[in-house]
């Protein structure tokens, strides 16, 4: 018994010996647990910093989308690190330094910035690294190079057709001078036979000077003698001539007793054209001549009546003006009507200057009086003069055969002749004098000419009528 008691207290001993020696070495396990986990948990922290540094948490949860698809073993830094390098060759078209990010971005934005100072000032491209990207300036450069080539091309088919145009005169210039050489040698030979015709005749008269001198002598006799012939046959015939004009005079005034003679004004009631047609509300008209006919705007007619006779006074029943003209009619606008007789489609117009077909030759003199004040307007001769040459008449300063009008104004008054103290005073005095006697004569060598060729005389305010201007003349 004793026996057993003992080696049960064995056992017990060892387990309590084993029983101790597992705590200690799991207290020992325990203690160093805790110092590793702790270690551990300075690490994790210490990581969590750094990748917090590197990384926020959305941008790590977001890292395939930030970065891309993960290929091979390289890490995502290694991987963005290879994209970044590949856009730095893109741009620069160089292998990337081996350096920081910063870096080869600072060389890119050196590299950005000296490409924007050298672009065209025409680009108004803002010069800092806020202006548009590489691939917006290329597009901007393709842009502005497609302009250029449309310009270009645009210059260069001007180019071709100033080259054929030059090529045309060139041609024309080459068959000028070869007519011009041919008019030239045709000149020449001209000029060389007048020189041979020249020479002989110099030769003749080299030779024979004494003969031909006394046959112009005769021939000079000759001359005087047929000369005085002439003039005594020629007074003959004048006196012959005034006898014939005294009768014709007196047969005309007797001829005038039983028939009167047709009017020598006629051609001042011939119609120039018809009104085809009135717009009352915007005071137009329509009439049947145009450019055909050499109507232009500015042109002036006096309306009348289509089933009366024209008044030999010229008052019309309205007056218009062309402002519009086509082909073979015109519009034109009216400057003055009667309410008790509007104009109506039918009616005729006539400009006693202008004519379609020929030029009227017109003899002015006299003082005019326009607004008929009273007064004698100091232009009025050239105001008549004015408006004959503009609406394609001819003044001339003579009355002719060919003078188709006379227009005659007041009768020019002499100025009294002025006394030595005047001219003293004044010595244009005189000069004005002689001008009013020259102005005076002048008025009444054209009123007898024109009476003696029975040649239409007008006075200012018929002459207005006739043309269509007295509305316009009167308020000027």
């Amino acid at each position: 018994m004793a026996v057993a008691r003992q080696g049960q207290s064995n056992t017990m001993l060892y387990t309590v010996i084993t029983f101790v020696a597992l705590f200690l070495i799991a207290g020992i396990c325990a203690v160093v647990f805790y110092i590793k986990a702790e270690d551990w948990r300075n690490e994790s922290i210490a990581a969590q910093q750094e990748l917090s540094a590197f990384a926020n948490s959305t941008e790590v949860r977001n890292i395939a989308t930030i970065v891309g698809t993960k290929s091979g073993g390289d890490s995502r830094l290694t991987q963005l690190t290879g994209y970044t390098d590949r856009l730095y060759t893109l741009l620069l078209g160089v292998v990337p330094p081996d350096t920081s990010a910063e870096v080869k971005l600072s060389q890119a934005e050196s590299k950005y910035a000296e490409a924007l100072a050298k672009l065209p000032k025409d680009m108004n491209v803002v010069g800092d690294v806020n202006g548009p990207g590489t691939i917006a300036l290329m597009e901007m450069y393709n842009s502005k190079l497609g302009q250029k080539q449309e310009n270009l091309d645009e210059l260069t088919k001007q180019l071709g057709d100033l080259q054929d145009e030059f090529d045309i005169g060139k041609k024309g210039a080459a068959e000028r001078e070869t007519e011009l050489r041919t008019q030239v040698a045709s000149e020449q030979e001209k000029a060389d036979s007048v020189q041979k015709s020249y020479d002989q005749l110099r030769e003749l008269m080299d030779k024979k000077t004494t003969e031909q001198v006394q046959a112009l002598m005769q021939q000079r006799d000759d001359a005087i003698a047929e000369k005085t012939q002439s003039r005594q046959e020629l007074l003959a015939s004048m006196s012959k001539l005034n006898i014939t004009q005294s009768r014709l005079e007196d047969a005309l005034s007797r001829l005038e007793i039983l028939k009167p003679r047709p009017k020598e004004d006629i051609a001042a009631y011939k119609p120039d054209g018809h009104i085809v047609s009135i717009d009352v509300s915007t005071n137009i008209v329509f009439i049947d001549i145009g450019s055909d006919a050499k109507v232009y705007p500015g042109l002036t007619f006096s309306v009348y009546d289509r089933n009366a006779p024209i008044p030999t006074d010229g008052t019309n029943k309205a007056e218009i003006e062309v402002f519009n003209v086509d082909k073979n009619t015109a519009m034109a606008r009216i400057n003055k009507s009667s309410k008790r007789n509007p104009i109506t489609e039918g009616d005729i117009i006539v400009n006693l200057i202008w004519d379609s077909k020929a030029t009227n030759r017109f003899v002015v003199a006299g003082d005019f009086d326009f607004n008929d004040d009273g007064a004698v307007d100091n232009d009025g001769a050239s105001k008549v003069k004015q408006l004959i040459e503009n609406w394609g008449g001819k003044v001339e300063d003579a009355v002719t055969i060919d003078t188709d009008f006379v227009v005659l104004g007041i009768p020019p008054e002499v100025k009294k002749k002025p006394t030595l103290d005047e001219i003293e005073m004044d010595p244009m005095v005189n000069d004005k004098y002689d001008a009013s006697l020259a102005a005076s004569k002048h008025y009444q060598e054209v009123k007898e000419q024109a009476k003696d060729l029975f040649i239409p005389v007008f006075g200012v305010k018929r002459f207005l009528n006739f043309v269509g201007y007295e509305s316009v003349a009167t308020r000027k």
